[in-house]
């Protein structure tokens, strides 16, 4: 039988860090078209803050935040008939309107949820419903061809290494330029053709010997600095990068730019679950927390990681 109340970090008005802090509150019901899921790991997005601060929200409170994780289907709506109970799946559902993924149990449209690649543990897969979305779309958005040259922007981040290692598979030559040395040296370990680190004075000339006219560039993370390596983009050529980069890459005579929304659909998970299933696949997990120390990892979030932060909720 399921419980009547759960334990969650919310926040009951906009502020701080200090905002957060864990509540018993109702498990949400799923409706007709959903299903209930017992968290194993929610993932902490680098936009959490911004909605923490009130960002995009007109105030429900008690607010629990988080986009996405991962966890076992517990029960379904009347209508819901692609998860049977059971069933281990991550979603990734922003906004959600009851409620986000900070918490013991959470209620998601079945349309926002996919089955966990068999290659995946369900701690690693809780790290990665929002960062595969948003590779995977970015990677079609550009319509990365093999053998193509393309630049990532950001590669050591939870959103970045994943795209490095999807664009591998799709047959790419991939240019990482990663944050330090040990960014640096985890892109190489997921098979970078060429790992530098963005903020080296050396980076223009690490790009020109890369190729000297890049097919695309992916941005995740944009400086001046980095914004002058965008123009070995060739003419005819594509960048393309999510909503909310700042800043966003400069118009380039003769190469086209792509703003694009990291949405999911079933669709999208299925194509992302057919690349991941193709062998060992990495999700890069830089430290776990407890939702207690919700506060904490939000403070961390914004500091220098690799990959994701994320909450390990039912071990």
């Amino acid at each position: 039988m399921l419980p009547k109340t759960m334990k969650a970090a919310v926040i009951d008005k906009f502020g701080g860090p200090q905002v957060l802090h864990v509540s018993s509150i109702p498990v949400p019901e799923p409706g007709e078209n959903e299903i209930l899921l017992r968290i194993h790991a929610a993932g902490i997005g680098t936009w959490d803050p911004w909605l923490r601060e009130g960002g995009a929200s007109a105030g429900r409170f008690p607010q629990v935040l988080g986009s996405d994780g991962a966890g076992t289907v517990v029960a379904r709506g009347s209508k819901a008939r692609r998860f049977k109970v059971g069933d281990r799946v991550y979603a990734y559902a922003y906004d959600n309107q009851k409620g986000g993924f900070y918490a013991e149990y959470a209620a998601v449209s079945e349309d926002d949820a996919a089955r966990i690649p068999s290659n995946l543990g369900t701690l690693e897969a809780g790290a990665l419903p929002a960062s595969g979305v948003t590779a995977l779309l970015g990677l079609e958005k550009l319509k990365i061809g093999k053998a193509e040259a393309l630049m990532i922007l950001g590669a050591s981040g939870g959103v970045g290494h994943v795209a490095l290692q999807l664009a591998n598979r799709m047959g790419a030559r991939t240019l990482a330029v990663s944050s330090r040395t040990d960014g640096v040296d985890m892109t190489r370990r997921l098979g970078a053709d060429l790992s530098v680190d963005g903020r080296s004075a050396k980076i223009l000339g690490s790009v020109k010997g890369f190729a000297e006219n890049l097919d695309a560039a992916l941005v995740f993370a944009n400086s001046k600095r980095l914004a002058e390596a965008l123009g070995y983009v060739k003419k005819g050529g594509r960048i393309a990068f999510p909503r909310g980069v700042e800043p966003e890459p400069p118009a380039l005579a003769g190469v086209r730019v792509f703003p694009y929304d990291g949405i999911s659909s079933p669709e999208v998970f299925e194509r992302l679950n057919g690349l991941i299933a193709r062998g060992l696949f990495h999700v890069a997990i830089h430290r776990t927390y407890r939702l207690e120390e919700a506060a904490q990892a939000h403070r961390d979030v914004s500091k220098h990681h690799l990959g994701k932060l994320i909450f390990k909720i039912h071990g």
